[in-house]
């Protein structure tokens, strides 16, 4: 049973925290940083995956910080926050491998998505991503647009942004996870087969 007692956060910290104060906010990242990672790490056995959902987490409180009720135990509402995004996350990774398995399936019949798709399923999915391209930040959704809708090459995409080669394929992978999120929460598994081709 996790222990809501400690750490004790000091509530003028929490007041600072709560007005925007940055030091607040990264004296109670420190304070948390190692407890909420362990917490998180049990669940995904994956130390990469407990650091990204970590920081997702912190970055969630930080939005959130006008909002947070500091007369409540802020290390309880810590640990629910992680609980529910962890669940979360572990669903999505359910429902992935679901989606993967029905993939292959379809590969190994030699079946295109689209083909199992009626002109009403081809629809839906076509406003759901654009819906999902117009939800990306700007830089990722005119990486996305130029590279996987025009067809541009990496250097061509690069060249007309004015970034670099790499910072463009990480605007690119990232525009293109975010992407399979908001199918993933949205869509359903008709849908989702297509996300076989974002890949």
């Amino acid at each position: 049973m996790t222990d809501f007692s400690l750490p004790n956060t000091d509530p003028e910290l929490l007041q600072r925290f709560a007005r925007g104060d940055q030091q607040a906010f990264a004296a109670i990242y420190g304070q948390y940083h190692s407890l909420i990672y362990n917490y998180l790490l049990k669940f995904t056995k994956d130390s990469t995956l407990a650091e990204d959902l970590l920081h997702d987490i912190f970055l969630k409180i930080w939005d959130a910080r006008e909002r947070v009720d500091i007369k409540v135990s802020f290390t309880a509402y810590l640990y629910g926050l992680a609980r529910n995004t962890v669940i979360t996350q572990l669903n999505r990774m359910n429902l992935y491998d679901a989606i993967r398995g029905e993939i292959m399936k379809d590969a190994e019949l030699e079946l295109h998505p689209r083909h199992l798709m009626n002109k009403v399923e081809a629809r839906e999915y076509e406003e759901l991503l654009q819906k999902a391209i117009d939800n990306l930040p700007p830089q990722r959704r005119e990486a996305f647009i130029l590279c996987r809708q025009q067809g541009k090459s990496y250097e061509e995409a690069a060249t007309i942004m004015n970034i670099s080669r790499n910072t463009l394929k990480q605007h690119l992978s990232l525009s293109v996870k975010s992407i399979k999120e908001y199918l993933l929460e949205h869509g359903n598994i008709s849908l989702l087969l297509l996300l076989a081709f974002f890949s």
